[in-house]
């Protein structure tokens, strides 16, 4: 594959940036509530970075649908599409049924960087930036 886009790389790391601090604040949450051990930094860990490592593959599978035909272009988003979503499921499985890891903590963390795109959406709307 070509060099990866500049614009993917930019794009999952302030992705990355917004899922560190909902990170830190789900473990602050899970320090408040008094359950917090071990196993939620490493669901933590698990699924914000399956989140993220899912965004960046999404912009790979964009990248290389680019200049395919029409037929071929789709065909390509949509393995890739497939393939991310049970890379996502296997992560949540793990989560649920390997106990080093928090259940909650692993599921919530896999749905950060969508939250995150969401965010960043909203503030660039509201700064009256196109996007």
């Amino acid at each position: 594959m070509a060099n990866v886009d500049s614009t993917i790389k930019t794009e999952t790391k302030n992705l990355a940036l917004v899922v560190l601090v909902l990170s830190i604040l789900l473990e602050g949450v899970y320090l408040i509530i008094g359950k917090w051990n071990y196993t939620v930094l490493l669901g933590n860990i698990l699924g914000g970075s399956a989140g993220l490592l899912n965004f960046f593959l999404m912009g790979l599978g964009i990248q290389s649908a680019l200049g395919k035909t029409q037929k071929d272009a789709k065909t390509t988003v949509s393995f890739s599409h497939t393939y991310r979503t049970i890379f996502l499921l296997a992560i949540m499985v793990i989560g649920v049924f390997v106990p080093i890891f928090d259940v909650w903590a692993t599921i919530i963390s896999v749905f950060f960087t969508s939250f995150g795109i969401y965010i960043r959406t909203a503030l660039l709307k509201k700064n009256g930036i196109e996007i």
